[in-house]
């Protein structure tokens, strides 16, 4: 393994800590994990090409174990805190496996636990390749494992938050570049470019060149940028459309805010000159409706009463209508990850929960506007990890 920073190895440690309570708490043996976001979140190997299976069999007891390709095995040993790094080949290769099955079944024997019970995503391993593994594993007993990833998530660590208040500075550097270029005439894509530019240099202004030369500030590209009509339309990228003066320009970085494998909600609008008397309406609509939020938002509360507070808000300004998606969500490693802020999820927010409030409506074929923050809940209240947002429609 490279070197790396203490704190980091210190929080992965302390992160499989955590997991193993839950797995005890759930009578799992050993814990196997393919799903993308939980293979980073327990071993610290967030940047790679998704196309081949990569795995974490996290025991009880004993060390962690990290399955990937041939291909992936140098940049994982450099970049992933775990030691024990197996890899399977696509090729033969003596003493080597091609099937990646047959290298964790390996992994699962040298554990001890061939007979144990084994933790696994259910939502998530294709019904074949369960079967393969079931079949190399006759007297293993196999039970639904998700949630414990789930639980663990949801609480962030003092190291988490710290990622998290630097990807809401990536987002809001990316926020401040495509007001300062914005203008009639200039096309979408170009928005975009220039959020995208300036959110990697403030991603790369917080990295070491010597701890994280295997991470990249590269950042993806702003999931919305849509001006005019085209606002009213909740999830697109930004196109040739050029901007009009009297546009609404709606802008979702939740692509391009993140920093080191975590992300936040952000959102923004702007117009283009002169807006309607509506525009500005709706905007402080949205502005109030989210304050109204943060009001209430503390350990304690469900997100599904934050949820209802806000919709009323909306409807009896009688725009109930064009409310398309739920508040607000958890974020983290994932986009949008648990729990939901909506009708239906009753989770009761915790401290050090971290959360997007997003109050949005989107009015087909005229315009949209999204107001978007996250928030890192506090044992008293919350802070924001993103700047708040203004209380008047941005005008450029």
């Amino acid at each position: 393994m490279a070197r790396q920073d203490s704190s980091r190895i210190e929080e992965f440690t302390a992160r499989c800590g955590r997991i193993r309570k839950q797995m005890q708490a759930q009578g799992l043996d050993g814990l196997f994990l393919m799903q993308p976001m939980n293979v980073w979140y327990v071993s610290g190997f967030w940047e790679y090409v998704p196309i081949r299976i990569q795995a974490v069999l996290v025991p009880a007891e004993g060390d962690c174990v990290f399955i990937v390709s041939k291909n992936e095995y140098e940049y994982a040993v450099k970049s992933s805190w775990i030691s024990d790094i197996r890899y399977y080949t696509e090729f033969p290769e003596q003493g080597r496996h091609q099937n990646p099955y047959d290298l964790i079944a390996d992994a699962i024997r040298d554990r001890g636990l061939e007979r144990a019970v084994l933790g696994f995503e259910e939502d998530f391993m294709p019904v074949s390749d369960y079967g393969h593994l079931t079949g190399l594993l006759p007297q293993m007993r196999f039970k639904e494992g998700s949630s414990v990833l789930k639980r663990c998530r949801m609480v962030k660590s003092p190291y988490e938050i710290d990622l998290l208040k630097k990807a809401g500075a990536v987002a809001c550097a990316g926020w401040h570049a495509s007001v300062q270029v914005a203008r009639a005439g200039i096309r979408e894509f170009e928005i975009g470019e220039a959020a995208r530019e300036a959110a990697t240099r403030t991603a790369a202004s917080f990295m070491s060149e010597v701890e994280d030369r295997h991470h990249s500030p590269l950042t993806d590209g702003v999931q919305l940028v849509q001006a005019g009509e085209r606002s009213s339309i909740s999830h697109g990228r930004g196109s040739t459309n050029r901007l009009k003066d009297g546009d609404m320009v709606a802008m979702c970085f939740c692509l391009t805010n993140q920093f080191k494998g975590y992300k936040v909600g952000f959102a923004r609008n702007f117009c283009v000159g002169r807006p309607t008397q509506e525009m500005r309406d709706v905007y402080k609509l949205l502005y109030d409706a989210q304050m109204a939020a943060f009001d209430e938002l503390k350990p304690g509360v469900k997100g599904s009463e934050l949820d209802r507070l806000v919709r009323k808000r909306i409807d009896a300004a009688g725009y109930g209508r064009y409310v398309e998606h739920r508040l607000g969500r958890g974020v983290g490693v994932l986009y949008a990850e648990a729990p939901d802020l909506k009708e239906g999820d009753d989770t009761v927010i915790e401290a050090d929960f971290c959360l997007s409030i997003e109050p949005a409506v989107y009015m087909t074929g005229k315009w949209g506007i999204e107001i978007e923050d996250s928030v890192h809940v506090t044992r008293n209240g919350w802070e924001y990890l993103t700047e708040p947002a203004p209380p008047e429609l941005p005008i450029v």
